[in-house]
């Protein structure tokens, strides 16, 4: 057929049934990507009731804290936050390890790591420099009434002396990113047109005995680093205790990239997994119940030298792995599209990440002097605090310049 003929043959078939619909092609081209943008949705909120859990008697440290009203609380927000943090951070980063190796095919090693600069490091600055002393300054003077200028606590956190003294918060996640897309970046210099060779069981999802065989050496150096660097150690604003399972997500990460992972998990092992992790939760409620309830304390699950510190390194390695493949075949499975509210959330996740801290904790204020249950503490910023997080993102992405950022 010569060239010629083609172009009638194209002109003939737009004549009658009008010329492609590109919009449609293109939601065609990602529709099977929706699953990870509601993901990303699920984890975002999740990080935001985190935080929530941890000022109302969860473990962990916050900008604003209330003591628990009662001891039944407390027992909740730790098995909440607990499981929480056994994988939702580390899914993040498979979903950046994953979304790596195109970035970086595709713009070059020069103008990938300036835009993860950018994207990255520009928040982590604005978060030392106006963020993190503006959510000091609601404390002090809304919720302590200090009377304290900004000026002067603006003044006190920039007055670090050694990199070790800056906090950048919750968005150490940005930091350690950076770290990790940087060392992507030196080892894919190796292959020409940055092409990495690093492919494992291409076109197929790892089996059942890779996957045990990985929570085995992911929960045996966890616990060798725990016992120099238990949680709750923080070094240049992160816990090295967690650094080997993050590590190892970004790689799986890139790794599923590579070989269509996500393509061909199949729904018999997804659902093994999901009732180990179902059992996996069940050993968690009672352990916490039996400790705390007991009157013992849970820093010995924490690191050091312990046949706690093993238990919750092993607990957390399977809590880890069943919990994330599972939820990877849900949402491919049963969320895999958007409708209007999921698509205006989406491009606002990043944000939200961002600016939720200072959300929740204008939101707690009001709430202070309120004789309310924790619980209900929890469930009333938690419903206020997360649609409200996501429409500060939407309204500081109008800013100039921000959506280029943010």
């Amino acid at each position: 057929m010569e060239l010629g003929d083609l172009i009638t043959m194209r002109a003939a078939v737009y004549e009658k049934y009008g010329p492609p619909d590109m919009v449609q092609i293109r939601d065609i081209a990602r529709a099977r990507m929706y699953y990870i943008d509601n993901i990303r949705i699920y984890l975002s909120i999740l990080v935001i009731l985190h935080h929530v859990a941890v000022a109302y008697g969860g473990s962990g440290g916050w900008f604003l804290n209330e003591a628990p009203t009662d001891t039944i609380s407390p027992i909740i927000f730790l098995l909440f936050n607990a499981l929480n943090q056994s994988y939702f951070m580390s899914f993040f980063f498979i979903l950046a390890g994953y979304f790596t190796p195109r970035s970086l095919e595709k713009k070059g090693p020069a103008n990938f790591m300036k835009g993860r600069l950018i994207r990255l490091g520009i928040p982590m600055i604005f978060f030392v420099v106006f963020l993190a002393p503006l959510t000091y300054w609601l404390v002090a003077n809304l919720a302590h009434n200090l009377g304290i200028s900004f000026y002067s606590i603006w003044r006190d956190v920039l007055k670090f002396t050694t990199l070790q003294n800056i906090s950048f918060g919750h968005l150490w996640f940005l930091e350690v990113l950076i770290i990790f897309v940087l060392g992507y970046v030196i080892y894919s210099a190796q292959n020409e047109n940055y092409q990495s060779n690093l492919v494992f069981y291409e076109n197929s999802f790892p089996p059942n005995r890779i996957i045990i065989t990985s929570i085995g050496v992911l929960a045996v150096t966890t616990f060798l680093v725990r016992i120099w660097f238990p949680i709750n150690t923080w070094i240049f604003s992160v816990q090295p205790a967690h650094m080997v399972g993050y590590l190892f997500s970004f790689v799986v990460g890139i790794l599923a990239y590579r070989g269509k992972w996500f393509d061909n998990l199949s729904t018999q092992q997804a659902r093994f997994c999901g009732k180990i992790a179902i059992i996996n939760t069940l050993v968690l409620s009672i352990t916490i119940s039996l400790t705390v309830g007991g009157g013992g304390s849970i820093d010995v699950f924490l690191g050091r030298i312990s046949w706690q510190s093993l238990f919750n390194s092993v607990w957390e390695s399977i809590s880890y792995m069943s919990i994330v493949i599972w939820l990877l075949y849900f949402f491919r499975s049963r969320f895999n599209k958007q409708n209007r509210l999921l698509r205006w959330m989406a491009p606002n996740v990043y944000a939200a990440y961002i600016f939720h801290q200072i959300v929740v904790v204008a939101v707690m204020i009001p709430l202070l002097n309120v004789a309310w249950p924790s619980v209900i503490k929890f469930f009333t910023v938690s419903i206020i605090g997360v649609p409200l997080s996501f429409l500060v993102s939407y309204i500081a992405k109008k800013t100039p310049y921000a959506n280029n950022v943010l």
